[in-house]
């Protein structure tokens, strides 16, 4: 069974929130259910249900590393988000199954995570084109919220799309 479902004609999305070819997700520092990157995930699973991802992924990045750290799959975190009424109801089933004990650590890695070295920094450059104009960002929350902006700066239109294609 796929995950994305035909895109609903407009004004009718079951997310409406979450149509991110409009706008970015939510920034990786939101807290939520304490978790640094819950809600952005949430957005990008709930874009790709309803077939409205735009330029963003689930994986790979740190939505599946996130996903892997839990415990859990991304088909499991798919089917929650899926069922959920709204993020509380993603909260409360992530609390249901996952060992809350870990989130601290999780919050750690994900907030200490980074470009590697200057082979990783060639090796993301493709994807994330922006670093051309901050090459000293090296963290990953610093770096997708100044992507987040640059994808939908107007000026930045053709790069963007070519950065789609390749």
């Amino acid at each position: 069974m796929s995950d994305v479902v035909a895109i609903p004609p407009e004004g009718s999305l079951p997310y409406p929130d979450a149509d991110l070819r409009t706008h970015p997700p939510r920034s990786p520092r939101v807290m939520l259910g304490g978790l640094y990157f819950l809600a952005r995930t949430i957005d990008k699973t709930r874009a790709k249900l309803q077939g409205t991802l735009g330029y963003y992924k689930i994986g790979p990045g740190i939505s599946v590393y996130l996903i892997e750290w839990l415990g859990i799959t991304e088909e499991q975190f798919t089917d929650a988000v899926r069922g959920a009424n709204n993020d509380e109801d993603v909260v409360a089933w992530l609390h249901s199954c996952c060992d809350r004990g870990t989130f601290p650590a999780i919050n750690q890695r994900l907030i200490e995570r980074g470009i590697r070295d200057d082979d990783h920094f060639r090796e993301v450059l493709p994807r994330y084109p922006v670093l051309r104009e901050y090459p000293h960002l090296r963290n990953w929350f610093e770096i997708l919220e100044v992507d987040d902006h640059w994808i939908f700066d107007p000026a930045n239109v053709a790069a963007v799309a070519e950065t789609a294609v390749s």
